[in-house]
């Protein structure tokens, strides 16, 4: 069949966000199947854990509707463009350059009323006509569930890496086993589980009391063949003092066991 002029105007666009992804180091997926598990605040916390141990991290919303990103790094700015059209990450301390459609809003509240196709272009230009500096790593942010963003971004990073973030609860659990068999058949490779609020540490006297039944993530973990890369806790003192400094746990609260095994699990990647 002869090539048109669309199928080369493909092809260009493919080759120059192939040349794009290339500067963009180790590149991680943070997904889950159900919301409200702390993704989010997973990425924003492991990402700023490697800028402050002194690599060029990039992090990326990829969540159309519901983007928290700037509202997790108490980010307010608006994005700009250099003189070939491209957006510009926003540069949030040395070494973290951020990327969300937030930064694209003049009312925060206003809904995005996308569908596919937009949405799947959106992406494309987030990763491939963005100016993204040479970066060690490359975070992405994305919803819940198995929808167009969350395909699109696995069909366009080749070497794309994906963590699962999920909580003990039944609910969470069910819906991690659908999101883990999307990506399996996007054959996009997930390194492991993260169980975000796996016990409360009690403010008062400091032990750790567990949400759920820990056999829970090890059940879904033996039957789906993946590892547990990390249980984190939930801890309220923490959590309190990140939010009155407007600050990511990590820097606000550098000395707590939650924000001490975030960063030996980003370390780790």
């Amino acid at each position: 069949m002869p090539t048109t002029f669309e199928d080369l105007d493909r092809g260009i666009r493919q080759k120059e966000m192939e040349a794009v992804l290339s500067r963009l180091g180790r590149k991680y997926l943070i997904f889950s199947g159900k919301g409200g598990v702390g993704k989010t605040t997973l990425t924003v916390n492991l990402a700023w854990s490697l800028a402050r141990a002194g690599y060029r991290v990039g992090l990326l919303d990829v969540d159309l509707h519901g983007p928290d990103l700037a509202g997790a790094l108490y980010l307010d700015a608006q994005l700009t463009a250099d003189d070939q059209g491209r957006l510009i990450p926003i540069e949030v301390i040395p070494g973290l350059w951020v990327l969300t459609i937030q930064h694209l809003l003049t009312d925060e509240r206003q809904a995005i009323m996308w569908r596919g196709p937009r949405k799947t272009r959106a992406i494309g230009q987030f990763l491939g006509e963005t100016a993204w500096p040479k970066l060690d790593y490359f975070f992405i942010d994305s919803p819940p569930g198995t929808g167009d963003e969350t395909l699109t971004t696995a069909h366009h990073i080749k070497d794309l890496k994906a963590i699962l973030t999920l909580t003990g609860h039944r609910l969470a659990i069910a819906d991690a086993y659908k999101a883990i068999s999307c990506l399996k058949q996007a054959k996009t490779e997930i390194i492991g589980l993260v169980e975000n609020q796996s016990s409360l540490i009690c403010p008062a006297c400091g032990q750790s009391v567990p949400f759920h039944d820990p056999e829970n993530i090890q059940i879904l973990a033996q039957k789906t063949n993946l590892k547990i890369l990390a249980r984190l806790p939930f801890d309220p003192k923490a959590a309190l003092l990140a939010e009155k400094a407007q600050k990511p746990l990590v820097e606000a609260a550098p000395e707590s066991s939650l924000a001490i095994l975030t960063r030996e699990l980003a370390l780790s990647l």
